[in-house]
């Protein structure tokens, strides 16, 4: 900690770029651990002086910034030191970097504003200096959405997760819910997106949070959005079905064909279903995903997570989501299940449960 400051005079823009080139590349090492991520965000005046270099007229020593700064806010103390400090600085470069189709390193900042924003205690802050600059998170989405945004062959894939971070926050969700920019139904198509896991687990990132606010639901399931078709083509295999069940189906899920692969990644199968279980909280959204055949998607699946390929922990989520659609609503006898008090000894056994199929 002692030499760091030391070090410091190095780092400024007007040093000699064999200094600078140096003592970053050294710098840079040390995000390599906690202990040297710990030890530079208790630097302050290091801190700046690496945000600066990020703008260095040397191409090799604003990489090195930048990659720098990616290490940093990957650990929760680094990234609380850089928003704490410098969120409107970090923001407001990272932000113009993204925008700009000719940036070499639009991926990294991308990285950078994806782990600031992981710490849900951090949102708030990251997003309002966001929405200072003017329809900044249209603009993104409208970078996140061409595929071919950027031209020097950034992929812009975290901003799939940096979106399903902001919509942590109830303003976050409003501006990603206001059907007068489109941003959900826009980004929503990106949830089947093959080129990119990073991508893709995003978007259902998002989907899950904004399924989380049942005022939403009459919206999400209607004809604005149509979120069920979205949720269940991923959970479906190259099952073929009866003329009645493909009947109930909507159409982006009838006769799939053999070719029809199930998503592959556990982690996402799971926030899907988490999805369904919150469409599941009203009455009008259990009987919608009855009359579309949710029932016999999760069937299917259910089977498949019982085999060799499965996951617990997506087969128990599938069960829950059963256990709901099978029942009647006079067994059920709740319009609005997040209305009902769980007792805690009720609470402590689930938990139980959860931490068992986590282990």
């Amino acid at each position: 900690m002692e030499a760091l400051p030391e070090i410091v005079q190095f780092l400024n823009k007007s040093a000699r770029i064999d200094l600078k080139a140096v003592t970053l590349t050294h710098i840079l090492g040390l995000t390599g651990s906690k202990e040297g991520i710990s030890l530079i965000s208790k630097c302050s005046e290091l801190l700046t002086k690496i945000i600066d270099l990020t703008e260095d007229d040397s191409e090799t020593i604003r990489k090195d910034a930048i990659l720098t700064l990616v290490n940093i806010s990957a650990e929760e103390n680094g990234a609380k030191a850089l928003v704490a400090q410098f969120s409107e600085k970090v923001v407001h470069l990272a932000y113009s970097a993204i925008i700009d189709e000719d940036s070499k390193f639009a991926d990294p900042w991308c990285m950078v504003l994806c782990n600031v924003t992981r710490p849900e205690n951090l949102v708030k802050q990251v997003l309002d200096q966001i929405l200072t600059i003017e329809f900044a998170l249209e603009k993104l989405t409208t970078c996140f959405t061409r595929i071919s945004y950027n031209k020097q062959k950034g992929h812009l894939n975290y901003l799939g997760p940096l979106f399903s971070n902001l919509s942590q926050s109830k303003r976050g969700l409003a501006v990603f819910c206001d059907p007068s920019t489109d941003l959900l139904t826009r980004i929503l198509p990106f949830v089947h997106h093959e080129g990119s896991i990073v991508r893709r687990g995003g978007s259902v990132g998002l989907l899950k949070n904004v399924c989380f606010d049942s005022t939403l639901h009459e919206w999400l399931l209607g004809d604005g959005v149509e979120v069920l078709p979205y949720i269940l083509l991923p959970l479906a295999g190259p099952e073929e079905f009866d003329e009645d069940t493909n009947d109930k189906l909507p159409v982006e899920l009838q006769y799939l064909g053999p070719e029809k692969r199930r998503e592959e990644d556990p982690d996402i199968r799971k926030m899907l279903i988490e999805s369904l279980a919150q469409l599941c909280a009203t009455r009008k959204g259990r009987n919608y995903l009855r009359e579309r055949g949710t029932y016999e998607i999760l069937r299917e699946l259910h089977k498949f997570e019982c085999g060799p390929d499965g996951d617990k922990r997506v087969l128990a989520a599938c069960e829950n989501v059963v256990d709901v659609l099978i029942r009647t609503e006079e067994e059920i006898g709740e319009d609005n299940l997040k209305n009902l008090e769980i007792p805690e000894d009720v609470v402590s056994k689930i938990n139980v449960m959860n931490q068992d199929i986590q282990e």
